[in-house]
């Protein structure tokens, strides 16, 4: 780097000057009365050093007088009226301000190189570094998209798992609520079935206007070989809706006695004395064979005609029903099987030989 001459303030070569080794200034020769080509000693002190340090007390240095003063020469005041020192002041500047120029402009080219090596450098850092941040950018991109696919495909995962979740869980919510209801249907049946125990139905039976239903079940009753009064039926009636002109649409008669035991004798004496007949009775009608039975619900009857029908379909020989309950048997000396449900019907007669007419 260049440096300043501390004595004119203009820039020079340090190698072309003189250097104070006290403050370590440096000056033009010519601002500090040194010749071109003048050996310095070791040592050298510029002026503003010199006047700083302090003077040594030696007796031996003689004081100047007045008059000893007057007779040394103002050498400064001759180089001012000389017209030969003034030439040689003036070329000597002159040089100095060309070297000075000569210098800045080395300097400054060479400064100036130094910064465009540098600015270059960087110019190549910012280059290797543009192509990184476009390399992270295209790798971010990347990132993003597979991330986004990730996503969507996940999300799509999830509604199908989803979907197969609440499709599960419906069909077996579903399956447990058909089970629940089957069940209280089955319990509700069977409680009404339960308030049946004490009932009888007869069936056909001759229907006509103005009878006496109580009446003729005692005339059943004492056909069948029971005594049954009056007091012991709680009530008698028909049951169903009227079909006038069909003698054998009769209607049948729902009978309520007030013991079960008795109820059990007259469907024993039904079944001993199968085959009876309205002979004899005072009935309308010719006579006709009757028969007496317990009284059903609505579902165990459907259930039960379903029962008897594929029995015969299938050849079974015996379906009844005790206490509300319906069995089937296929021949004598085997067991009877209680049938609940429609399924069980396919159960006990088979679903194929039910399908093939057994």
């Amino acid at each position: 780097m260049a440096n300043k001459c501390a004595g004119c303030g203009k820039f020079m070569n340090p190698s072309e000057g003189a250097s104070c080794s006290s403050c370590k200034s440096i000056f033009h020769n010519v601002c500090v009365g040194i010749q071109e080509k003048t050996r310095l000693p070791a040592g050298w002190t510029c002026p503003d050093c010199k006047a700083k340090r302090p003077r040594k007390n030696n007796d031996d240095t003689p004081v100047k007088t007045t008059a000893a003063r007057e007779l040394v020469p103002d050498t400064a005041a001759q180089g001012r009226h000389s017209p030969a020192s003034g030439v040689t002041g003036n070329r000597a500047g002159d040089s100095s301000m060309a070297e000075e120029l000569r210098l800045f402009r080395d300097t400054f080219k060479e400064e100036l190189g130094a910064l465009r090596k540098e600015m270059q450098e960087i110019r190549r850092e910012l280059s290797n570094v543009s192509a990184s941040l476009l390399r992270c950018d295209k790798r971010i991109d990347n990132l993003e998209s597979r991330f986004i696919n990730a996503q969507k495909e996940n999300n799509k995962r999830m509604e199908e798992l989803e979907g197969k979740i609440v499709t599960q869980w419906d069909s077996h919510a579903n399956n447990n609520m058909d089970i629940t209801i089957a069940q209280l249907k089955s319990e509700l049946n069977d409680r009404d079935q339960e308030l049946l125990l004490n009932d009888v139905e007869i069936t056909s039976i001759p229907e006509e206007k103005m009878e006496n239903t109580v009446h003729v079940a005692s005339l059943i009753a004492v056909k069948l070989g029971v005594k049954i009064g009056e007091g012991d039926i709680v009530k008698a009636e028909r049951v169903g809706l009227a079909r006038a002109g069909r003698e054998e649409a009769a209607r049948p008669i729902v009978v309520r006695l007030v013991r079960r035991a008795l109820r059990d004798e007259l469907l024993k004496a039904a079944r001993v004395r199968r085959g009876a007949t309205t002979a004899d009775m005072g009935l309308p009608g010719s006579p006709r064979r009757f028969y007496v039975n317990e009284r059903l619900t609505k579902t165990n009857r459907q259930l039960f005609n379903n029962a008897r029908a594929t029995a015969k379909k299938c050849r079974w020989k015996y379906t009844w029903t005790r206490d509300g309950r319906i069995y089937a048997r296929k021949s004598e000396g085997q067991s009877g099987l209680r049938i609940r449900t429609e399924q069980d019907i396919f159960r006990v007669f088979g679903t194929e030989e039910v399908d093939t007419n057994c």
